[in-house]
């Protein structure tokens, strides 16, 4: 997770418009496999194979962040990190993109699911 995200979640919470919401899908062995290949659609050119924050593209972040070890925070609530996919880093200035426009609710969560997964 970037710093500057950390510190805004810590100093403001979830945005309300998404805090509190939860995952609606069932985690079944095809929803992690959707979110699994999501994710290595979408994610891990930046965030790696494995989240650590070493894809290609995360070489040029500063720093590229690590979502495996964020998952393993207290902070890493289903809300925030549908949030930090959805919006990407614009909130708090990350060159993350935000990810709502190109990607449906429903994969998001997939996402997120697999994310659990780290």
């Amino acid at each position: 997770m970037s710093t500057n995200r950390h510190r805004f979640v810590m100093q403001n919470g979830v945005d309300p418009s998404y805090a509190s919401r939860v995952n609606p899908l069932k985690h079944t062995a095809k929803n992690a496999g959707d979110g699994k290949r999501l994710y290595e659609q979408n994610c891990a050119l930046c965030h790696g194979q494995t989240g650590m924050g070493n894809g290609e593209a995360g070489k040029n972040l500063d720093p590229p962040a690590n979502i495996a070890a964020f998952g393993k925070r207290p902070m890493a609530t289903e809300d925030t990190c549908y949030w930090s996919t959805a919006e990407g880093g614009v909130p708090f200035g990350t060159g993350m993109p935000p990810f709502k426009g190109n990607l449906k609710e429903d994969e998001i969560w997939k996402i997120v699911m697999y994310l659990r997964e780290f």
